[in-house]
């Protein structure tokens, strides 16, 4: 699967609110996200994927997981 839009959820020096940004600012219909599920990852994908999904959802979008 390739994916459009990398949230830099596991960078260190990527705050949560800069994760959200970068995915807010790069993010389209028929986007592909890639958030990681990892301790390193862990503070960033916690704080942005709840307010991506909030974000979009009120603007008619819907999310699939990819499996």
């Amino acid at each position: 699967m390739l994916w459009s839009n990398l949230s830099y959820d596991f960078d260190k020096n990527t705050s949560p609110e800069k994760c959200l940004k970068n995915v807010l600012k790069n993010t389209k219909n028929g986007s592909v996200l890639v958030f990681h599920d990892s301790e390193k990852a862990k503070n960033n994908l916690l704080f942005t994927l709840p307010r991506v999904l909030e974000h979009y959802s009120k603007q008619g979008f819907l999310f699939e997981a990819i499996t």
